[in-house]
C-alpha cells in the first residue's frame, strides 16, 4: 500500500510492507528517516476506498527501529519499524498544520472566477470569508482553482461548515472546506507553499 509520511516540515512517500497488530513495517523514505527520528512520532496517511469512494485516513506512529535487511519475496531492502500510537481516522483539518496566508505569498484560491478571501489554509483544506448568496451548501462539493506561484490546478472541495461571525452583518460568512477526491497532484505543491509561508512567518516573528 502506498502511504504518505509527514515528519515535521517534511512530506515523503513510502510503501507499507507489513502490519502486525500495532507494529508497522514501511519502506525507507526519501529523504530517509534517520536515528534522529528514533522514538519520535510521525504521521502516516493513506487512501482506502469504501463503496467505491476514496477516503484519506491518518494515524500517528513512533519510529522504533531500522531494518537493514528486511526480506521481501525476491530481495532484501532497508525498512523502518514503527509502533502505531493512535487508531486510523479519516483525515480532517485538525490533522494538518494550518497557516494564515499573507497577501504577498503568491497563493490564491478562486471559485466561479472570484478570488476568495482566505483566513487560513492547510494540506487538508482551507477557511475563507465570503459575501454573497451563491455559496455551496454544507456537505456539498464544488469546483475551485488552486493558484500557486502562477500555476493553476482545478480541484474539488466539500463544505464542512458555514458560520456567521458578526451578528450585525449576516451577509458575511466564514466557510470551512476540505479538499476531496483521490488525486493528490496538488499536495506536493501545496505542502511546499505552506512550509514556505510558515518559514516566512517564523522569520518575521509572527509565529510562536
Amino acid at each position: 500500500m502506498s502511504i504518505d509520511v509527514v515528519d515535521q516540515d517534511r512530506h515523503m512517500k513510502s510503501i507499507a510492507y507489513d502490519v502486525i497488530d500495532r507494529r508497522i513495517i514501511i519502506a525507507q523514505t526519501a529523504p530517509p528517516l534517520t536515528k534522529y527520528n528514533l522514538n519520535r512520532e510521525i504521521t502516516l496517511t493513506f487512501i482506502l476506498k469504501q463503496g467505491g469512494t476514496p477516503f484519506r485516513y491518518g494515524l500517528q506512529a513512533r519510529v522504533t527501529d531500522f531494518i537493514p535487511n528486511y526480506k521481501l519475496a525476491s530481495t532484501e531492502v532497508v525498512a523502518v519499524g514503527l509502533e502505531r500510537t493512535t487508531n486510523p481516522e479519516i483525515c480532517n483539518l485538525r490533522m494538518d498544520f494550518r497557516v494564515h496566508s499573507p497577501a504577498d505569498s503568491n497563493f490564491a484560491i478562486e471559485m466561479k472566477g472570484r478570488k476568495l478571501s482566505i483566513i487560513d489554509v492547510s494540506a487538508g483544506g482551507f477557511q475563507f470569508s465570503y459575501r454573497g448568496d451563491d455559496l455551496p451548501r454544507i456537505n456539498e462539493d464544488f469546483e475551485m482553482t488552486l493558484i500557486i506561484d502562477g500555476d493553476s490546478l482545478r480541484l474539488k472541495a466539500n463544505v464542512l461548515r458555514i458560520t456567521t461571525p458578526l451578528h450585525h452583518d449576516r451577509s458575511l460568512r466564514h466557510v470551512c472546506v476540505k479538499f476531496v477526491g483521490s488525486s493528490r497532484e496538488y499536495e506536493r505543491h501545496l505542502m511546499k507553499k505552506i512550509i514556505e509561508i510558515q518559514r516566512k512567518l517564523l522569520n518575521e516573528g509572527k509565529l510562536p
